[in-house]
């Protein structure tokens, strides 16, 4: 399958862009301020973001909160704060703080994906997944219309209608920050090849000229042997600038990763809630309307989206991490094979340059976080996991207390 640029990712941008989320940018293009119409027009979206929030706020403690658990309505409180701060925060940060380190970091990633030694994903590859995106997206808002506004009514769900917009706009950022991290996962994984091949080469080819070749790279070394130790610290210079690739992800994102992460826990717990108070069949009943199975599917359907792109950035952040320690396995590997004692001045050049490239993973290894709060890793699950359970114990022994 072809590979290209990291101009594949160009659509997802200009989709972030429409919704005020990042500046415009073309890849490759020199960095430079944001426009002042776009400017204006993030300023007029904060406002209404703000005000929806408000409107949504004060209508469900008129018409809704009454007749709901105090437990629930105090968590969709909190949610609908921490959503609207979330989007308040991304686009001030993105468009009036970081817009030139977004860009640069944009242009850098460009640059060395266009590198011939680097692959990247297809623009299939990447459409496909855009598209399952929108199209998961849609049938979750849709059944979420669906149920509240066929049982409660729009007089209810008017107040609603903010949130799923709001959520949507946090989803679409949170996919491009995952290709962000799996951009860095690729390019790792072409330094990690190009390594193996380059060194597989050198090694091989001085053992053919001492009289043989290790059976199992016999193809590999009749392929492509001008490689000398001049590409080896191509490779260090190249993870270099990878590395900084990652400490700039973090300085860009790393906030937006702490908010998001704060709205994933609030939403939970208060999907959480819903689930705790009104799947027995003695209290399925909210502001007089009786509610059956849809709303329990409704409300995990929401808990997997959550936790679905929680588990995809870390994913991501987690694999990128692992496909650099996969080039310190390399090292080693073909260190192995080459004379303790040199035998040869290219030899000892050879084992020099792998010892310099090891020295350089082994003190500069790459690490996603959050603000420097915790990591961006697998961990990141057990972080939610944790405090959505810590909650539901404390809960389920409130309700069985009010209940006695």
């Amino acid at each position: 399958m072809e590979s290209t640029d990291w101009g594949y990712i160009n659509p997802l941008y200009l989709w972030c862009t429409t919704f005020g989320i990042f500046p415009p940018h073309k890849f490759g293009d020199n960095v430079s301020p944001v426009s002042l119409k776009f400017k204006i027009y993030v300023l007029l979206l904060i406002p209404t973001i703000i005000s929806i929030s408000v409107y949504s706020l004060i209508g469900r403690e008129n018409f809704l909160y009454t007749s709901l658990d105090v437990t629930v309505a105090t968590t969709d409180l909190l949610a609908e704060i921490t959503l609207t701060l979330l989007n308040v925060v991304l686009r001030l940060l993105f468009v009036f703080c970081y817009h030139n380190p977004i860009k640069t970091f944009l242009n850098k990633i460009y640059r060395i994906s266009k590198e011939p030694h680097f692959k990247c994903y297809t623009v299939r590859n990447f459409w496909v997944q855009f598209c399952g995106f929108n199209i998961y997206m849609v049938f979750v808002m849709v059944f979420d219309v669906y149920i509240w506004s066929s049982t409660m009514g729009w007089t209810i769900y008017k107040f609603y209608i903010g949130r799923t917009f709001m959520i949507y706009a946090c989803n679409i950022t949170l996919l491009f920050i995952v290709h962000s991290a799996l951009i860095t996962k690729q390019l790792f994984t072409s330094l990690h090849h190009l390594l193996k091949t380059i060194v597989g080469n050198l090694v091989c080819e001085n053992d053919a000229k001492s009289g043989y070749i290790l059976t199992e790279f016999k193809v590999k070394a009749a392929t492509k042997t001008n490689y000398n130790c001049c590409h080896l610290r191509e490779v260090r210079k190249y993870y270099n600038e990878i590395c900084g690739l990652v400490d700039d992800f973090n300085n860009i994102y790393g906030t937006v990763i702490l908010l998001v992460m704060i709205y994933v826990i609030a939403y939970i717990l208060n999907l959480t809630d819903m689930l705790l108070v009104y799947s027995n069949a003695k209290s399925r009943n909210i502001n007089g309307v009786e509610y059956g199975t849809e709303l329990t599917l409704l409300c995990v359907s929401w808990m997997i989206t959550l936790l679905l792109f929680s588990f995809l950035l870390a994913k991501s952040c987690s694999n990128a991490v692992s496909e650099s320690e996969n080039i310190l396995t390399v090292c080693f590997i073909w260190l192995n094979e080459i004379p303790t004692i040199p035998k040869t001045f290219k030899q000892q050049m050879l084992k020099e340059e792998i010892l310099l490239l090891v020295q350089q993973v082994t003190t500069r290894k790459p690490k996603f976080s959050a603000a420097g709060f915790f990591p961006v890793d697998f961990t990141l699950l057990g972080f939610i996991l944790g405090s959505v359970t810590s909650y539901t114990i404390v809960s389920v022994q409130f309700f069985s207390s009010k209940e006695n």
